[in-house]
């Protein structure tokens, strides 16, 4: 029997999907209105609604038993959305400089708020579920 862990790790890659599919929707749809800087900060937020209506449908198909399974499933998928996005810069021959500037909120880069979603929504919806 597949664990439950195991399976949340099988399900970020749905999530990777709904990241891709997003992006194509900015890329292809949002830049021509908005421009590139205001097409990112539009899919920022798209990304994350989309996340949260899959997480909440893994955790309806899954639940989870404990604030700490939560919180390793949130950790387990930062760092598989971390690696990635680190492996896609290098593949893309980005600088350390260029990668970093993704999360400079203070430039008006709102990515680094996808992987803090990633870390607290189950978390979150675990608390909810509980409460419900």
């Amino acid at each position: 029997m597949i664990s439950l862990i195991a399976k949340y790790a099988v399900a970020w890659f749905g999530m990777m999907a709904l990241a891709i599919m997003n992006g194509a929707c900015r890329d292809f749809l949002n830049s021509a209105y908005v421009g590139d800087h205001g097409a990112h900060q539009i899919s920022t937020g798209t990304l994350i609604a989309l996340l949260a209506g899959y997480m909440l449908l893994l955790m309806r198909k899954w639940p989870l038993a404990s604030a700490g399974q939560a919180w390793i499933i949130g950790v387990l998928w930062l760092v598989m959305t971390e690696a990635f996005e680190l492996g896609m810069g290098l593949i893309e021959g980005q600088s350390w400089s260029e990668m970093l500037q993704a999360h400079n909120v203070f430039a008006g880069q709102l990515w680094i708020f996808i992987p803090l979603w990633v870390l607290v929504g189950p978390y979150v919806f675990y608390r909810f579920r509980r409460k419900g």
